[in-house]
């Protein structure tokens, strides 16, 4: 690791949020709304030697 100690972060999976951003896009597309929805996307907290 490039810290001392490890730090505790936060993992998202970018590729599902890449996926999920396109297909709310193309819906939007298609339906000529303009959005304005929030979106909550799972996370993981990596518990290292900072917590």
């Amino acid at each position: 690791d490039a810290t001392d100690p490890p730090l505790t972060t936060v993992r998202q999976d970018v590729v599902g949020m890449g996926r999920l951003m396109v297909r709310l896009l193309m819906e939007r597309l298609n339906d000529g709304t303009s959005g304005g929805d929030s979106v909550i996307t799972p996370t993981e907290l990596i518990r290292r030697a900072s917590a």
